[in-house]
């Protein structure tokens, strides 16, 4: 008899999200964490996931729906998302909300911070401080609420367990000791490959060198064991770059992806804007990352007071990375730029916003013009997480290249592939953790079933 009736390999937002959902339908679940007091990349993020058609967004007169997502998200990947990932995501991501709050009993809100490219209307959920860190301690709580789910930390995952041409459980290792955890289902929930340098080389060499800003346990380990079952792995040159990343010295923090959407411009070390600042994020971190010398993100008082309602702002303010409250003289000389430049470059930056003339930069989208007192850090580019994973079905269930499923093995999050498309461009806000709570969800569904 097997001990478990799913193991889940990866306590992360997939992770624990399907761990509950497979407890509500009254399955035996076992939950590895190779390492609780590790932040994963769900406490890493800003706290923002996508659902389209919610009960919060009704409430607020918000106007959208899972097909309005999709046709956001085809629009933004040149429709290079497979259709069934796609339908599954967009319309499971609505279905997690409610869960998380029905179900897990997670205070969900939707987020009005900010207009954030790619998504024609508003629809960022978060819980109150619009944090990560909050939601993964959240999600444990709920997960350590439920007698049928063991949490397991400081259980290192080193290999699946197959009998009879199917997955059969896991190996496991810790505390010294080596054991084999057998279930009829596993979810692999691990993460990508984000911090296994090797695997970064190989399918996306132009982000090798990025600096990695998400979790160290995403070494990728769960898509090569994938891999050497047969599944297919689609869009593995596909990321989410993070183009604020706030680092001085020894400290690195995210200021998170709104300060565009709320007027913020960048200059690099001449003074000069270097790239239209409401393209996409990983679209604008290659651009940063270009930049001799670094690069500064400029914003007034009006972007910092809303800015300061998400959690990684939050975080870089607490952490004294962000310079504030005087003028363009001050704002040059603390960051070492030509003053007569930069002021002509944030009066240019002013005037598109005021609407007199078209910026040759391409930028289409701007708040008001920016005015003092301002604040400003230095930016530099990194790696957020890897969105090239398994193709699954609607059930979470790992595919081959024909289309078959392999036995009782189940993806979700960075194992599984994203609904971002090949390549950078296709990364937008939220849809990250929507791609991880819509198909943690249905994993758990199919364990449970």
């Amino acid at each position: 008899m097997a001990d478990w009736d799913l193991v889940v390999v990866g306590a992360g937002a997939a992770g624990m999200l399907g761990a509950l959902r497979a407890e509500a339908g009254g399955a035996r679940v076992a939950l590895l964490e190779r390492d609780a007091a590790a932040s994963s990349n769900l406490a890493l993020s800003g706290g923002l996931f996508s659902a389209a058609g919610s009960r919060w967004q009704q409430a607020a007169g918000v106007e959208d729906s899972p097909a309005r997502f999709a046709a956001d998200i085809a629009e933004k990947t040149a429709n290079r998302v497979p259709p069934l990932l796609l339908r599954s995501v967009t319309e499971g991501a609505r279905e997690a909300a409610h869960f998380l709050a029905d179900v897990a009993g997670l205070p969900i809100h939707l987020s009005r911070t900010a207009h954030f490219p790619g998504h024609s209307a508003p629809r960022l959920h978060a819980t109150p401080a619009e944090s990560g860190t909050e939601l993964c301690a959240l999600l444990r709580a709920a997960v350590r609420r439920r007698a049928r789910i063991t949490w397991m930390d400081g259980a290192d995952a080193t290999g699946l367990l197959t009998e009879g041409g199917r997955v059969a459980g896991v190996e496991v290792s810790g505390q010294g000791t080596r054991r084999s955890l057998a279930a009829p289902w596993v979810l692999l929930a691990n993460g990508g490959f984000g911090g296994g340098a090797e695997l970064r080389a190989r399918y996306m060499p132009e982000a090798a060198a990025a600096l990695h800003v998400g979790s160290g346990a995403s070494d990728g380990r769960g898509i090569g064991w994938m891999q050497r079952l047969g599944a297919a792995l689609l869009c593995m040159d596909s990321y989410q770059g993070q183009p604020h990343l706030c680092r001085e010295g020894q400290g690195a923090e995210r200021l998170g992806a709104a300060l565009p959407a709320l007027g913020a411009v960048m200059v690099n070390a001449t003074g000069h804007r270097f790239a239209a600042e409401d393209m996409g994020p990983s679209e604008l971190t290659a651009h940063v990352l270009a930049q001799p010398g670094g690069a500064v993100e400029i914003w007034d008082a009006a972007a910092q007071e809303a800015a300061l309602r998400q959690g990684p702002f939050r975080a870089a303010v607490e952490a004294g990375l962000i310079w504030g409250g005087g003028g363009v003289a001050a704002l040059a000389a603390r960051f070492g730029l030509p003053e007569q430049t930069l002021a002509q470059t944030l009066a240019e930056a002013a005037g598109f916003a005021r609407g007199e003339g078209t910026d040759p930069l391409g930028r289409t989208r701007w708040a008001a013009p920016l005015a003092a007192p301002l604040f400003a850090a230095a930016i530099t580019g990194g790696l957020a997480h890897t969105q090239g994973g398994a193709l699954v079905d609607a059930g979470a269930r790992v595919l081959r290249p024909d289309g078959s499923a392999i036995p009782g093995l189940l993806a979700a999050g960075g194992t599984a592939c994203g609904v971002s498309g090949p390549g950078a461009a296709g990364y937008v806000p939220g849809n990250g953790l929507a791609q991880s709570f819509a198909l943690g969800l249905a994993a758990g569904a199919t364990a449970a079933g």
